[in-house]
């Protein structure tokens, strides 16, 4: 069966279906399937600095979200 032969019996198939659960999942599948990588849209500087931010935390060069709240005064609530 060629590949348009099967997107006509896939068409007639899903024009039929009644389970809502089967539809969504296909849409979902077809909504998986059109998102693009966002990594692939970024400028080559954008790129460079997350690099820099792997390869600081690989290297411990972190601190913790605490740490920043202090450092820029904010308060943690709760």
């Amino acid at each position: 069966m060629g590949t348009e032969a099967m997107k006509l019996e896939l068409i007639e198939w899903l024009a039929q279906l009644k389970d809502p659960g089967m539809v969504t999942s296909l849409f979902n599948l077809k909504k998986a399937n059109e998102a693009k990588d966002w990594y692939v849209e970024l400028n080559p500087e954008q790129k460079a600095s997350i690099d820099r931010g792997l390869a600081d935390a690989a290297a411990g060069r972190v601190v913790t979200s605490e740490e920043m709240g202090k450092h820029y005064g904010h308060v943690k609530k709760g």
